[in-house]
């Protein structure tokens, strides 16, 4: 019985960071009808951010995430505005697009920093245990900014009115034109969203394990998973799936290797799109 709550409590640690990335996976895809596959590159951008700010710009951490924050806001708006942004009613060219500016930006990344991993400068601690469990304090950090993160972005959606133009647009974007919604202040604003949960989601996985150029590729496919498992388009169900893809990918490794853990994730995308393309919520995409 401890093993299995052990890998509940990683995996609930786990599923808080796919959430994040499949948050912002999803966010685009309401609003812009494309998935972009250069997100990944934008945690691993936000996480090198932080190390040069940290390393080379002596940052203390608490300085050093917002401004690793920035950069990857910076470099993820003006993949936007030189590349997305001109294929606004082309969602195929957007998704071939992003392929394209994730082999350019992983491969900028490792010309400039090489492919060495990197440490980001975070306090050590010794791991809690609690009847038999342990409980590491970084995951535990970490877990809680994570959900604090996601409960800052509900409130945007719930109770500003960018938040409501950015779900009125996901929900019918000819309506909400015709109801005077500017599509590109809400297109940049979702991005900008995107991009800021995005960035955190590097930092918080390169504090708990390293920096390197496949940071975010390497994490991808849980995350399309989780937000194909959510319904794409749904901010909540990518939330929600992410915790429990999390939690399953940990409870798998009770019977499996640890090394084809991501493979718990493909698994769920196969049987997402043959069963219930929707995902979760039930909620029917399509391309315009």
């Amino acid at each position: 019985m401890s093993m299995v709550l052990q890998a509940v409590l990683n995996g609930i640690a786990e599923g808080a960071l796919l959430a994040m990335m499949a948050l912002g996976i999803t966010l685009i895809f309401g609003v812009a009808k494309f998935s972009n596959n250069a997100h990944g590159e934008i945690l691993t951008v936000g996480a090198y951010g932080a190390f040069w700010a940290s390393m080379a710009l002596a940052f203390p951490l608490w300085l050093a995430i917002p401004a690793g924050v920035l950069f990857a806001v910076v470099v993820g708006l003006l993949t936007y505005l030189l590349v997305f942004r001109q294929m606004a009613d082309r969602p195929v060219a957007a998704l071939l697009a992003s392929i394209g500016v994730s082999i350019f930006l992983r491969g900028v990344i490792s010309l400039i920093a090489g492919t060495q991993q990197l440490g980001l400068d975070v306090p050590m601690w010794r791991a809690w245990r609690f009847w038999g469990l342990r409980v590491l304090p970084m995951e535990v950090y970490v877990c809680l900014a994570s959900f604090v993160t996601i409960y800052v972005v509900h409130l945007i959606l719930k109770n500003t009115r960018i938040g409501i133009e950015m779900r009125a647009v996901a929900d019918n974007p000819l309506l909400a034109r015709t109801s005077g919604i500017h599509p590109e202040r809400v297109n940049r604003a979702t991005w900008t969203i995107a991009l800021v949960v995005g960035g955190l989601a590097g930092i918080f996985v390169a504090a708990k394990t390293a920096v390197y150029p496949d940071l975010g590729w390497s994490l991808l496919l849980p995350a399309f998973a989780a937000a194909v498992l959510g319904g794409l388009g749904s901010p909540y169900g990518a939330i929600l799936s992410g915790v429990l893809l999390g939690v399953t990918q940990n409870l798998a490794t009770l019977w499996i290797n640890d090394t084809y853990k991501s493979t718990i994730a493909f698994v769920v995308l196969i049987a997402v799109l043959i069963l219930k393309p929707s995902g979760l919520t039930g909620r029917k995409e399509v391309a315009r």
